[in-house]
């Protein structure tokens, strides 16, 4: 179960920081994850975890999908498919068929029941729980980024994609950084198939007393 928690992690990060809220003219709030419609990103991984990963998306990151290739310092290796369609995310890894997760993330309501104040004081207030705060801007491969920092830590974000997260995570210094990003392209809708063969089991919400039992278990059972 360590790929599952170590993906779910992942995949829950992304989308607690990263969410960004915009409105209509017709006053209706839509989420939209990015500010940009569709693109390909590719990452690079260093420090306690090192490899790459992959991000499609569409639909403004509405629907997306992340194939995630790393290794630990104790060579653990995290391969796997994070496929979500809006509140919808779909983990797996081709490898394990009878392991795959799926699960509906209560954090999208709570945008929605949040998105009618002040979204610039709530995002700014998330970042702080982190203990960083914004402190104006920076260039990173040519794109004016918001800079998050504290703590010795720094995130930047590009119209709410994450290009640089350099961070302690407990063990020792960890960095994700964005080697290329292609934006408004045609993506194949072959990378948002959900594969027939793998057995999904729901998860529980993200935060819940039941998520948090098996998590223990879990913990438990590794040792």
């Amino acid at each position: 179960m360590l790929f599952h928690k170590r993906i779910f992690a992942i995949c829950i990060c992304l989308l607690f920081l990263l969410m960004v809220v915009n409105q209509t003219k017709e006053q209706e709030v839509s989420l939209k994850p990015y500010g940009i419609e569709s693109g390909i990103i590719e990452y690079k991984y260093s420090g306690t975890e090192v490899g790459k990963s992959i991000h499609y998306f569409d639909n403004y990151g509405n629907r997306s999908a992340v194939n995630l290739d790393k290794k630990n310092q104790d060579g653990e290796v995290n391969n796997g498919w994070i496929i979500s369609y809006g509140e919808y995310q779909y983990i797996f890894d081709p490898s394990k068929p009878n392991e795959g997760l799926k699960l509906k993330n209560p954090l999208i309501e709570w945008l929605k029941e949040t998105s009618g104040g002040d979204m610039e004081k709530f995002t700014e207030e998330t970042y702080s729980k982190l203990g960083m705060k914004k402190e104006g801007t920076e260039k990173f491969l040519g794109k004016e980024c918001i800079a998050y920092k504290g703590g010795g830590d720094k995130m930047l974000t590009w119209n709410g994609i994450l290009m640089l997260f350099d961070y302690d995570d407990g063990i020792g210094r960890a960095r994700q950084e964005v080697t290329s990003i292609k934006t408004n392209l045609p993506i194949d809708p072959k990378y948002f198939e959900i594969p027939k063969n793998i057995k999904f089991s729901d998860l529980p919400f993200f935060g819940t007393d039941e998520f948090e039992s098996e998590d223990d278990y879990d913990e438990d059972d590794e040792e």
